[in-house]
């Protein structure tokens, strides 16, 4: 008998430590979800969030891959328009503009010019300095964007005449204060239209996202980069050698979409607005200035920030402006923004900015 309940105890012990081993590998399993269904982002500050003194943490964005409750718009602590991870770019958005843009516009911006226009000789050595060269290609205007054309002003363009395709890689080697670098293999590639005051960037791949992809510490990136570097700066000097009066800039665009920030913030904004996040035509558009959460969001994604800078940079010509940002995706990936640069007390071009949505997506359960 007491052989029977040895044997009895022994097994009763192996089933109790094989339930706490499932129970173990239940547990880390949904720990192990939750890890792969976040991703933890961190923006590069700019030189805009060291000015105005934006704290680090607010660079910090967690994707969800997949719902959860924390990060849920009917969440009853989700307090905005947006979900939960995207609230930092709310603010920044906010910031940028109080602080970067309009002081700009009142002559006190913060933000010297580096690089100005000049003659087309000057703007050759300036891309040689920096190992910039330009590079041919037959890229035409997508069916989409000639949708878009048609509400501008000036109409669709003419694609052999009107468009010209100015393709920038950084190729070459280069000197900049650390000395002698090699070539980051960046690229920006636009289409520009100057018959309606429009700029298009379809490829955008800057020299600190190439070398950041390198693996080199964030503090000793600016060793590995020329000094002209950045796409808003680039492009205003081919579009201010293009023009007699660079100030008829009214439209600037990105196409095809891909980093992870501004990718999600549109999805999320699809999915809220029209229930999809693919084949989103430019009939069924989304407008949104910047009193919105939307347009403040998008103001301080990835691709945003070169509106900032050329509104800052070149407020003495440009003017007042209050700008407007229309999304929509033509179908699969390609992801597209507009940014109407609307003169003060004009109308923007492309229809009424989009209404504040339900309470639900503000706070009040669901």
């Amino acid at each position: 008998m007491p052989r029977t309940l040895g044997l009895f105890g022994v097994y009763a012990l192996f089933l109790h430590l094989v339930a706490v081993l499932l129970l173990s590998d239940q547990v880390n399993a949904r720990i192990d979800r939750t890890i792969t269904e976040t991703k933890v982002l961190h923006l590069v500050p700019s030189d805009i969030d060291r000015a105005i003194n934006i704290p680090d943490s607010s660079n910090r964005v967690i994707l969800p891959f997949g719902r959860q409750d924390h990060t849920s718009p009917f969440s009853s602590h989700a307090k905005r328009t947006l979900s939960e991870p995207f609230h930092c770019l709310i603010e920044k958005g906010q910031q940028y503009y109080e602080q970067g843009v309009l002081p700009a516009f009142d002559g006190q911006s913060r933000f010297p010019n580096p690089f100005t226009g000049g003659s087309e000789s000057g703007i050759e050595d300036l891309l040689e300095d920096s190992g910039w060269a330009s590079n041919d290609d037959n890229t035409r205007l997508g069916k989409h964007w000639k949708d878009a054309f048609g509400s501008m002003a000036g109409g669709v363009p003419d694609d052999n005449k009107d468009v010209i395709r100015i393709f920038l890689d950084q190729s070459g080697d280069f000197v900049n204060d650390y000395g002698k670098q090699d070539a980051t293999s960046a690229t920006y590639h636009g289409l520009y239209v100057p018959h309606n005051g429009a700029i298009i960037i379809f490829l955008s791949v800057s020299p600190r996202n190439k070398v950041e992809r390198r693996r080199v510490p964030m503090e000793d990136i600016p060793k590995y980069i020329p000094r002209l570097n950045q796409l808003s700066d680039l492009v205003w000097l081919a579009w201010d050698n293009l023009v007699e009066n660079p100030e008829v800039l009214r439209y600037y665009a990105v196409e095809g979409i891909f980093n992870a920030v501004a990718k999600n913030l549109m999805d999320e904004i699809f999915q809220q607005r029209r229930g999809t996040t693919n084949d989103i035509p430019w009939s069924l558009r989304l407008t949104f200035d910047l009193k919105s959460d939307e347009g403040k969001a998008l103001f301080a994604s990835p691709n945003g920030i070169a509106v900032n800078w050329l509104l800052i940079h070149h407020a003495s010509l440009l003017g007042r402006r209050e700008p407007r940002v229309t999304i929509f995706n033509p179908g699969g990936s390609n992801r597209c923004m507009i940014w109407d640069l609307v003169p003060q007390g004009a109308s923007g071009s492309f229809g009424d900015v989009e209404e504040e949505i339900p309470a639900v997506w503000s706070g009040s359960g669901g």
